[in-house]
């Protein structure tokens, strides 16, 4: 895969690249929107603040994919497998890729049409909520999970019902005012959380559909 996209180690390149010109560069590429910062907060025994960086144009991601696809179909040991298996790698490479996709397109909507209140990915030792938004005003909060999925699992809202990562998020953010899982399926009531549609959900917020 870094063949395909001409990326190179550390110990390859032959210019040194300083922390000025990776601030350069990410200044650069934030001024031609093609990529954004969401805050990740990590609460653990040392909490601490991360900066999640997004790319904003989905095509970089089908780039990414599509190099991605390529070198598997290049390699070796998947090019000596059964049809149905290699068709069985690459649908799950695909997928996390789908996955990944949709929930940095649901993380910008999302900031982009709430910039009064945070946006961001509360990370626990163990599991994590891929989006909260708080409102310091209301003190309050809403959580979710983002799944690439048409279907729905009970185990996709495991976290959400975490009693303990609950009690922690309401001490610093507030109330939890919604439980949501953001998927492909229909939108319903699914006792303790809600189902949206993410087409649904994006349209709300007057952005673009995913995928």
């Amino acid at each position: 895969i870094r063949k395909v996209l001409d990326i190179l180690n550390e110990p390859e390149r032959t210019v040194k690249l300083e922390e000025e010109h990776a601030r350069e560069i990410k200044e650069y590429l934030t001024l031609l929107d093609l990529i954004e910062e969401v805050d990740v907060v990590v609460l653990d025994d040392d909490p601490h603040h991360l900066k999640k960086i997004l790319i904003t144009q989905p095509g970089l991601r089908y780039a990414q994919a599509d190099a991605l696809i390529r070198g598997l179909l290049k390699d070796e040991y998947i090019s000596k497998l059964s049809p149905s298996s290699r068709k069985q790698i690459l649908e799950v490479a695909l997928n996390s890729i789908r996955g990944r996709m949709m929930e940095e397109i649901v993380l910008l909507e999302t900031k982009k049409a709430f910039p009064k209140k945070d946006v961001f990915t509360l990370m626990f030792p163990s599991g994590e909520f891929d989006m909260v938004v708080a409102d310091d005003e209301s003190e309050s909060c809403k959580i979710y999970e983002v799944k690439h999925s048409t279907e729905a699992v009970d185990r996709q809202y495991r976290h959400l019902i975490d009693k303990e990562k609950c009690e922690k998020t309401e001490r610093i953010y507030g109330t939890i005012t919604e439980k949501a899982v953001i998927y492909r399926g229909k939108t319903h009531e699914d006792d303790p959380v809600r189902y949206i549609n993410v087409e649904e959900y994006l349209r709300s917020l007057g952005g673009p559909t995913a995928m």
